[in-house]
Formats: structure tokens, C-alpha cells, sequence
């Protein structure tokens, strides 16, 4: 008999192999090898699918090199604990839950299968693959040494409802939690990866090009400790595409760059999350409600800490008050790099969010109107100008086209000019245009009744459009 003696006390049942004091599934790869060269793979997989069949779901201490569970639909939890497994492929089945704990793995894939529960804990895993997988509690992978985490298409079922208390934890159903983790050096969510596509058609199994969004009630990135090798750090180890729902990042140090590409994030959090390299934020829906906006937006910029750039693109928020706190993230962060034109870009888009904001606020009656007066005269003055100070082309143009075109026709449209000659041309017309403008005043033509209204208004004009280039061209070219 086998003397492999299981954690409760017990003694394995199965028949030792000839020459060995361990059966198929627990001796180690060394000692079989050495005793039955390459033939020991194949009685460990015949011993494997036997006890597979038999309806054992629960293995302790094993050693096997590819272990495939295909088409099965299963009244227990599949269990692999304390073993040691080269390749573990399990496709097209239905289980209660699959638990890895204290384990070796080369790799993991589950492909186009139902669970109710995931769990990776305490275990060494090179590669974990989760692709189309449909679970109706958790998927935890927890204090763990794992390289590679692919998560590709992986759709929560249940209804998000009560809570759950398998393997002693506490918390709502539908998580995705990433925690404890080390030695990473990839995190990604539906991102591309050829080589497990090419692992998948070697089994017979051809997924498709179409890929669905992650979903899940929450997606935690907890505690995760990347590879610092210097030959990640350029690399995007974190990246964050088509996931649909909340989004919590805690106590992270990205050693490159991040993504956060075409998803749907409700209340967003980032605590003590630092990047070290780039961190994109692009086609990117944010919805937040009334405590994420007033208890985690103002620490927003304190929490998150980039080293490189943020790049917020093509992104909705459903609130003026999120998208200005993350067009200031954005700001500063280029500020701090030296790169003024692209903050510009980005402390315009922030003023416009703020403006915005103070009119989406609850103030009604004469407050309101206030309100509403104040946002028309800085869009006026300070938006339609020069774009809070970031454009001094636009003032420029502005007053050619005022002085050149609008007024002088404003003018002979009125008829309200007189000078040297009884008929007046529209050069004449533009001439004293210019000169009010410039608040030159010749006295070779002068206004008449309306005109003197008109003409007021465009001296007016002219002083504080040249003011406010003046302005502007010295903060674009003195920083």
C-alpha cells in the first residue's frame, strides 16, 4: 500500500508501484521517472481519470504532469492540496468550486466553466488563466507567488445578494479579489495572450476571437507585490480592459505602467496606490455616488501617486466633480514632468469641469440665477477668449475678426460715422474701427448718435482683448 499519510491522519488506499512505497498520484516526479522513465506520465494520468471517474474530486498530495478535466458535471468541489502539478487544463465543467492550497503549478487554465467558487491560496503558480468563466460566489486568489494573472471574459452569475462564508471568509458574493500576491509580473484582464491560444488548439479546443467584458461586483487589487526587475519596468504589468463594475486598488506599488482601458467603474478607489511608471485612463466610463464623490475624490490626488504621466482620454464621468479631480491628477502629474503644453490641455478640461459643476449644484430661486449668471460670464470672458489662459492664438484671431469685420460692418450698417468726406467706403469704416480699437482717437472721423454707443463698446473691447493676450502669451512662453 501506498505510505502517503494525508494531513487528517489517514493512510492512502491505492496500491504502491512496483519498486516505490508511493502509488501513481503520489510519488514524486524524480523517483518515477528514475523508475519508469517517460512511461510514468502515462500511469499517472490513467491513475488520475480513474479516480476521476470514480467521483473522487479531492487530491492531496499528488504529482502529476498534465492534468485535464473535461465535460463534467460535478456535486463536489474540485480540491488539489499540497500536490505538485505541471499543467492543470480544466475546460466545460460544472463544480460546486475549485480550491488550489499549498500547491505547485506550472499553469492553470479554466476554460468555458461554471463554479461557484474560485480559490488560489497559498500556493506557486507560474501562469493562472481564467477565461469565460461564469462563478455565482468568489473568485479569491490569495497570499500566493504567482507570475502571470490572465482573467479573460469571466462573468458573474448570482445575484449579488446575502453573503457568503466558504473558506472562512466574509463579504459579498460576485468578488474578484487579488490579494497577498508576489513575484508578479503581469495582472491583466482581458488582455490578449497568443501562447495560451495556442495551449487551448493543442487540446482540441479553439476559442473564438470574440470576447465578452469582465463582470463582477467588485474587482480588489490588494497588497500585490510586482517583480522589480529592471526589465519590467517599462512594461504595462497592470492592465484593466472591458471590466464592468467596482473597482478597488489598495495598497499597490506598480513597478511600470497601468491601464484602464474601455470599462465601466462604479466608485472607483485607489488607497496607497503608487505607479511608478504611466497609469492611462482611456474610454473609461466613471459613476460614483454621493459618499465616493465626498469622502474619496478631495484624497484622490494624496492616494494616488504616478511618477510618470496620467493620461485621462476619451473618458465620461457622470459628475463635473469626478472629471475635475481627475483632469487635475492629470494636470499635475504633466506639470511635475516639465510638459506645460499637454497640462495645459488638461487644466483647461479641469476649469471647465469645475465651471460646470457649481451649475449642476442644488442652489434654486435668486441663488440659482446668480449662479447661472456667473458661469455665462466666465464662459464669456475667460472660455470663449482664451480658454482660461492656455490658447493665445484665440485672442488674436478674436480681435481681428471683431475689429476687421464685425464692428466696421456694425458701423455702415448703421450709418452712424462722419469725417472728412460726405460718402464713407467700408475702408474708411474698418480705418476708424482700428483706431477706436486701439483707443487711438485721430478726430479726422468721429460717431454719431448710435455709434457713439458702438464705438464705446469696441474701445471697451479692444483694451481688454489686448490685455488679455498680453496675459496669456507671458504665461505660455515664461514657463
Amino acid at each position: 500500500m501506498c505510505e502517503y499519510i494525508y494531513e487528517n491522519g489517514q493512510k492512502c488506499r491505492l496500491k504502491s508501484l512496483e519498486g516505490s512505497k508511493y502509488c501513481p498520484l503520489h510519488i514524486p516526479y524524480e523517483e518515477g521517472e528514475k523508475l519508469f522513465g517517460e512511461r510514468i506520465k502515462e500511469l499517472k494520468a490513467r491513475k488520475f481519470e480513474e479516480r476521476l471517474r470514480a467521483g473522487q474530486t479531492y487530491f492531496e498530495g499528488v504529482y502529476l504532469y498534465d492534468v485535464r478535466i473535461t465535460g463534467l458535471k460535478l456535486e463536489k468541489p474540485i480540491v488539489f492540496k499540497n500536490s505538485h502539478l505541471r499543467t492543470v487544463l480544466i475546460d466545460s465543467v460544472s463544480a460546486p468550486g475549485i480550491t488550489f492550497h499549498n500547491s505547485h503549478v506550472g499553469r492553470i487554465i479554466i476554460f468555458e466553466s461554471e463554479v461557484g467558487t474560485f480559490l488560489l491560496n497559498r500556493s506557486t503558480v507560474f501562469g493562472l488563466n481564467l477565461l469565460r468563466l461564469r462563478f455565482s460566489n468568489v473568485v479569491y486568489v490569495k497570499n500566493s507567488s504567482v507570475r502571470y494573472i490572465m482573467i479573460n471574459s469571466t462573468e458573474y452569475t448570482g445575484d449579488g445578494r446575502g453573503s457568503e462564508e466558504e473558506y472562512g471568509e466574509k463579504g459579498p458574493t460576485g468578488r474578484i479579489e487579488l490579494s497577498g500576491l508576489r513575484d508578479v509580473r503581469k495582472v491583466g484582464v482581458n488582455v490578449r495572450y497568443p501562447l495560451l491560444r495556442e495551449i487551448l488548439r493543442e487540446h482540441g479546443l479553439n476559442p473564438s476571437s470574440s470576447e465578452r467584458s469582465v463582470r463582477a461586483s467588485v474587482l480588489v487589487l490588494r497588497e500585490i507585490d510586482f517583480d522589480r526587475s529592471a526589465r519590467f519596468k517599462r512594461q504595462v504589468r497592470l492592465s484593466i480592459r472591458r471590466f464592468h463594475g467596482a473597482l478597488v486598488m489598495e495598497d499597490i506599488d506598480v513597478f511600470g505602467h497601468s491601464e484602464i482601458v474601455g470599462s465601466w467603474l462604479r466608485n472607483p478607489e485607489f488607497i496607497h496606490t503608487k505607479v511608478v511608471g504611466n497609469i492611462i485612463f482611456r474610454k473609461t466610463s466613471f459613476h460614483g455616488d454621493f459618499a465616493w464623490r465626498s469622502t474619496f475624490l478631495p484624497s484622490l490626488p494624496v492616494e494616488l501617486s504616478v511618477e510618470g504621466f496620467v493620461e485621462v482620454k476619451d473618458c465620461r464621468f457622470d459628475s463635473p466633480t469626478a472629471a475635475e479631480v481627475f483632469y487635475r491628477l492629470a494636470r499635475i502629474s504633466w506639470e511635475k514632468n516639465g510638459d506645460f503644453d499637454r497640462a495645459d490641455e488638461y487644466y483647461y478640461r479641469e476649469m471647465v469641469a469645475k465651471r460646470n459643476s457649481r451649475v449642476s449644484g442644488r442652489a434654486s430661486g435668486l441663488r440659482s440665477l446668480i449662479l447661472k449668471a456667473e458661469v455665462l460670464f466666465e464662459w464669456l470672458f475667460a472660455d470663449l477668449t482664451c480658454k482660461y489662459g492656455t490658447d493665445w492664438k484665440r485672442p488674436i484671431l478674436i480681435w481681428l475678426a471683431a475689429v476687421n469685420v464685425f464692428f466696421p460692418v456694425l458701423f455702415l450698417a448703421t450709418e452712424s460715422v462722419r469725417g472728412l468726406s460726405a460718402s464713407l467706403s467700408l475702408l474708411d469704416y474698418e480705418y476708424f474701427s482700428v483706431v477706436t480699437a486701439t483707443t487711438l482717437g485721430y478726430g479726422d472721423y468721429h460717431p454719431v448718435g448710435i455709434g457713439r454707443g458702438i464705438a464705446s463698446v469696441e474701445a471697451l473691447f479692444g483694451m481688454f482683448m489686448w490685455a488679455v493676450f498680453l496675459t496669456v502669451f507671458a504665461r505660455k512662453y515664461m514657463r
